[in-house]
């Protein structure tokens, strides 16, 4: 019985949780900031609602005592009634003002307590003359009551302010700081999780780009225990699983080709021998059979050969000897091989080779092979009366010499041009009318590449096509 898996945590929960991480963070900093403001809003309260109320109305009160002590003196002097009734209409305003003052602040009652007396014994006298008489020091008293409480109130009142202004700098360095450290926190985060799911997302996509291209298949390294981590492991098991079925096809070629080999040595020989006559005369019908029958097995022994050198390339098992080679030279053998084939289809062969001598490192054999499958290409898909030119181009100031095989042909699509080196692939307008295996170029690829060099293609449909490698100098000539 399969064990179970561990419960993992998924991509998705994984953002989840992160947003509720920073949701969790804005909330906690909005809610320290909403709870510093709210004590902001009942310090301006108090202030507003206390302090400020209790000057305005202790300033009132004064204003109405200094009035009634200015009435009183004009009636003492001019003996009107009209000074003593607006003295004790200031004397109701202010005992309505006290008692509104007292109802809205009580803790007010203890401190005023002798301002409330005096006033309750004043108040009783008021109907009676005699308050005319009213001493200067009783209203002085009040007068020093209240300037007195003013003043404790707008000490109190400065106070709250200071208090007011500090927490309010406080708030706002705190919601400055709650709003950089959340923003930082969410863009780091943020970061950090989309560097972690695109080195993931890297490591697969460079799996899946050389396995496109035909590469050995390395598996991916994601150590992530996700969704990218299943699609990691099921990817390595795939390439784990073409990695096996490619050394099985390489083992069966190598295996076919050998046990093919030595029948077809022996068919080759006898139809040389029947062919040569040792058997006895032949018409001319045996003997144009006997041709084709050779020429069958010859190509039948050059596609094997084929096969095995594609497996000696991708075991890389391709035995070079390098040697100090004229480029010039290699260019002009290629293209005096391929002049037959050229004047078929009268397609003009053209080298551009340098003025002085160039020389490269490489197998002789194997780079001829290179250029012959290139220029047989480029003259197999040139339209009749055109021209394929072979230049061989050294770098001014470098370790390399490129040749260039460049036709006149249909060219090839971006798309195509991606899967053009691959083993067998044809590209698919071809397919029908052309014959061949789609070896070739991966072959000659594998090639350069044994020499340390590497093979390109420049092509637009319809611009025809040109097919460059580099080879490297001699070390002694560099």
């Amino acid at each position: 019985m399969d064990k179970p898996h561990p419960r993992r945590l998924g991509i998705t929960a994984k953002l989840l949780l992160w947003c509720l991480g920073l949701v969790t963070i804005f909330y906690a900093t909005t809610s320290v900031l909403f709870l510093r403001i709210q004590n902001l809003v009942e310090v301006s309260s108090a202030i507003v609602n206390v302090n400020y109320d209790i000057d305005k109305s202790a300033q009132r009160m004064i204003q109405q005592l200094l009035a009634m002590e200015e009435n009183r003196k004009s009636f003492e002097i001019l003996q009107k009634d009209v000074y003593m009734e607006q003295f004790l209409a200031e004397l109701q305003d202010f005992g309505t003002e006290l008692t509104s003052v007292l109802g809205r602040h009580p803790e007010y009652r203890e401190a005023w307590t002798e301002l409330t007396s005096d006033y309750t014994i004043v108040l009783s006298r008021s109907g009676n003359p005699e308050v005319s008489s009213l001493p200067d020091k009783t209203i002085s008293r009040w007068l020093d009551i209240l300037s007195a409480a003013r003043q404790t109130n707008q000490e109190e009142m400065e106070a709250r302010l200071n208090e007011l202004a500090a927490k309010s700098q406080a708030a706002e360095r705190l919601g400055f700081v709650g709003l950089v450290a959340s923003i930082t926190i969410g863009v780091l985060g943020s970061l950090f999780i989309a560097y972690r799911l695109n080195l993931s997302l890297a490591e697969i996509r460079r799996g899946i780009r050389e396995l496109g291209r035909g590469e050995p298949a390395r598996p991916v390294r994601v150590s992530s225990k996700d969704e990218l981590g299943d699609l990691a492991q099921a990817f390595n098991n795939m390439t784990a699983r073409l990695t096996e079925e490619e050394s099985m096809r390489q083992d069966f070629i190598a295996m076919l080709s050998h046990e093919i080999r030595t029948p077809l040595t022996s068919i080759r020989e006898s139809v040389d021998l029947v062919a040569d006559g040792v058997f006895g005369q032949l018409n001319e019908k045996q003997r144009h059979f006997l041709d084709i029958s050779r020429q069958e097995a010859l190509r039948l022994t050059n596609l094997l050969e084929r096969f095995m050198q594609v497996s000696s390339l991708e075991a890389q098992r391709l035995r070079l000897v390098t040697a100090p080679l004229d480029a010039a030279a290699l260019a002009r053998d290629a293209v005096d091989r391929m002049q037959s084939m050229a004047l078929a289809k009268n397609i003009t062969l053209k080298t551009e080779l340098p003025d002085e001598f160039v020389f490269v490192e490489a197998d002789q054999e194997h780079v001829s092979q290179v250029l012959v499958n290139l220029m047989g290409n480029a003259v197999k898909f040139s339209p009749p009366d055109s021209l394929v030119r072979l230049s061989v181009t050294p770098e001014p100031a470098g370790d390399w010499v490129i040749f260039c095989v460049v036709d006149e042909g249909p060219g090839i699509s971006a798309e195509e041009q991606q899967r053009i080196f691959l083993k067998y692939y044809r590209e698919p307008s071809v397919r029908g009318s052309v014959a061949g295996l789609g070896l070739g170029l991966s072959i000659a690829k594998g090639i350069v590449e044994a020499h340390g060099g590497t093979m390109w293609l420049n092509s637009a449909v319809g611009c025809g096509s040109s097919f460059c490698f580099s080879l490297p100098k001699p070390r002694a000539m560099v």
